[in-house]
């Protein structure tokens, strides 16, 4: 059954991350009344081309505990955090992984 659950973006400092918050519906649920907080957490290389970003493990321990697999948790975190449009813009991030929720059920 599909509840509604708060998404927070918190990342952490320095010119490496970016932050934002967003509300999502409809997203899969480990348990009825659980409210899952996603950290959308994403590491920035010293270039400024996505060529070294890659999800931080607590953004995949998260997706982890939605209930999708390691090969998802890790596709949908490397398509979040390599999307040049989300560099410098956490809202970016937030509606690509509200998205990519709908779109891939977990397991």
């Amino acid at each position: 059954m599909n509840v509604n659950y708060l998404i927070a973006a918190m990342v952490a400092g320095a010119s490496v991350f970016a932050t934002g918050n967003a509300l999502a519906d409809d997203l899969p649920s480990p348990s009825d009344n659980d409210r899952m907080t996603i950290n959308v957490s994403c590491y920035r290389g010293a270039l400024k081309t996505v060529a070294w970003d890659r999800p931080n493990a607590v953004f995949i321990d998260d997706l982890l505990q939605l209930g999708y697999t390691p090969e998802q948790a890790d596709a949908i975190g490397n398509r979040v955090c390599r999307d040049e449009y989300g560099v410098g813009n956490g809202a970016h991030k937030i509606e690509t992984l509200k998205k990519l929720l709908k779109e891939i059920p977990p397991g």
